[in-house]
């Protein structure tokens, strides 16, 4: 029973590794190209955007933007706060971009200039109820949970799996039983 139990565990252990490795390779890869996930905290862009979905957005230059993209940006008015929205507005004057912008929740609408030559994140898509996951990942005890046990389990396994005799081994010490 016990035997079974260990089994069990490591195969759950193995399949939230691997379950893991394909989040992490959906979000962490394309940190490569400059690409950043950010975990979605408030429901202002339901239901396009869930809270505790996981975003990742790309940089482009403000002059790429369309109205009706969902665009992260430093909101002025928060103190700089990254904020998630809907361009409602675009305007191009000089060398600055005027953009409105609002939650698809929301009522009130964002105000906001950026250089031409600066930097939008767009939403290139979304991992629903991942953010849970990744805002829990960054807390001390999501650390322990996340990392630490599975590599205890894992050890644990390995260990077991290299001190156990092999089948068809006699215990004390004699040769193999061979058919």
């Amino acid at each position: 029973m016990f035997a079974r139990l260990i089994w069990l565990a490591t195969l759950l252990v193995w399949v939230a590794l691997g379950a893991g490795a394909v989040l992490g390779a959906a979000v962490a890869g394309p940190i490569a190209l400059g690409w950043r996930p950010l975990a979605v905290l408030s429901g202002s862009m339901a239901p396009t955007l869930h809270t505790g979905d996981e975003i990742v957005v790309r940089p482009v230059a403000p002059v790429a933007l369309r109205v009706g993209d969902v665009v992260t940006f430093n909101d002025p008015s928060r103190g700089h706060e990254l904020v998630t929205h809907r361009v409602r507005d675009l305007r191009v004057e000089g060398t600055t971009v005027h953009v409105v912008t609002r939650g698809d929740a929301n009522s009130g609408s964002e105000r906001w200039s950026v250089s031409a030559r600066g930097r939008v994140g767009r939403v290139a898509y979304r991992i629903p109820k991942l953010g849970y996951v990744t805002v829990a990942a960054g807390t001390p005890l999501g650390r322990i949970l996340f990392v630490v046990v599975p590599a205890l389990l894992l050890g644990v396994s390995e260990i077991r799996r290299v001190w156990r005799p092999r089948e068809g081994l006699k215990s004390d010490g004699e040769a193999p039983i061979t058919a």
